[in-house]
């Protein structure tokens, strides 16, 4: 349970969040499977999707080390 407390999340939180990660990367992951069957379509969406995923992560990152 160390790696809640020093994310400072309950139980719930940290599978909300988890889920939430997951969700958006399962979403990502679509794309990029649609695209590799179908070059023409979602050209950018993957892509845009790990983007702001890893923009998310890098602000949680930068919020702990607070």
């Amino acid at each position: 349970m160390d790696h809640l407390i020093s994310n400072n999340q309950t139980y719930f939180e940290h599978l909300y969040d988890s889920w939430s990660f997951c969700k958006k990367s399962l979403k990502a992951s679509f794309y990029f499977f649609i695209h590799g069957l179908i070059p023409s379509v979602f050209t950018h969406n993957g892509s845009a999707t790990i983007i702001l995923l890893n923009e998310e992560l890098v602000k949680r990152l930068e919020k702990e080390s607070e």
